[in-house]
């Protein structure tokens, strides 16, 4: 029995002693400076769970948090790098979902979308194409626009501009049965909004704690979106992100309603799901049987 035991203890300590460096060293807490002595490359460094690794303009690293990430590429303090970021897809969520929450950086990408026709068109059509594939990506679109009353009306006098999507209401039987209809209870009131629209997103609350953070230097910020754009699979994840926000869908849909609702239009599919939705939103439905009594 002794041996025994004492082979037991011998293995114990010997599987403590060859635990595989790797998995010991990634959940260490060994502060990136030295790890960066030990290895001298970027590649090897890692950061505690949360945190964004950052290569400093001296080329020192750091592990900070997605915001501090922003200020210190803001403030020139270091540079985005797209090859740390692709390496690590878990870092490059938590900036992402730090970028789509931050006010200033919409503007940003709003502007650039506003000055390039041609990123528009392509942002656009994918955007598109990623909501016929999945239909709670234009909910998310669609809920904005459809659930304020400003948004709405600007909506609705889209849609009258928009020859083919005006025909496709009028060929629609149940659209303009309920066109008709006398209005309906509003549930503007608060607390009712589920009742009215039931896959609308409360997008006003996350307004409230949305992220007003502003930048010293705009075009440090422009050069760090434009970095993700012209790369193929960092766009791509950022478009599922933006899509995936409604509070980003709000802003883009203030800033670029007309743009945004006539790609969506003139997609043959897109379009009729849009009026499916529409019908399912009451308050819209009021809106529009309000405009058309007039």
């Amino acid at each position: 029995m002794q041996i025994i035991s004492l082979f037991f203890i011998f293995s114990a300590i010997l599987g403590i002693l060859f635990v595989p460096l790797h998995d010991s060293f990634a959940e260490s807490v060994i502060p990136p400076r030295q790890q960066w002595k030990q290895f001298n490359d970027i590649d090897q460094l890692t950061c505690k769970e949360g945190l964004v690794l950052l290569q400093k303009s001296s080329d020192a690293p750091a592990c900070v948090s997605s915001t501090t990430y922003l200020k210190l590429v803001d403030r020139g303090y270091g540079l985005f790098d797209s090859k740390i970021m692709k390496n690590r897809p878990m870092m490059m969520n938590n900036l992402m979902e730090t970028l789509t929450s931050n006010t200033s950086i919409l503007n940003h990408w709003s502007k650039m979308m506003q000055d390039n026709p041609t990123l528009m068109k392509n942002i656009m059509q994918d955007w598109v194409s990623k909501m016929k594939v999945n239909p709670e990506f234009l909910k998310n679109m669609m809920g904005p626009m459809t659930s304020d009353a400003k948004l709405r009306q600007e909506m609705i006098e889209h849609m009258k501009e928009h020859p083919v999507m005006e025909q496709s209401l009028k060929d629609h039987t149940r659209w303009m049965e309920s066109v008709h209809k006398s209005m309906m209870g509003s549930g503007m009131n608060q607390g009712m909004h589920a009742e009215t629209c039931p896959w609308c997103p409360e997008y006003e609350q996350h307004m409230q704690s949305e992220t007003h953070g502003g930048f010293t230097n705009s075009d440090r910020m422009m050069d760090m979106i434009h970095h993700m754009w012209i790369d193929d699979e960092l766009s791509q994840e950022m478009h599922e992100f933006m899509l995936q926000n409604p509070r980003h869908m709000a802003q883009m849909s203030n800033q670029l309603m007309g743009s945004m609702l006539g790609f969506m239009m003139d997609d043959t599919e897109l379009r009729e799901q849009m009026i499916d939705l529409m019908l399912e939103n009451q308050d819209f439905m009021n809106s529009i049987r309000h405009n058309n009594s007039e």
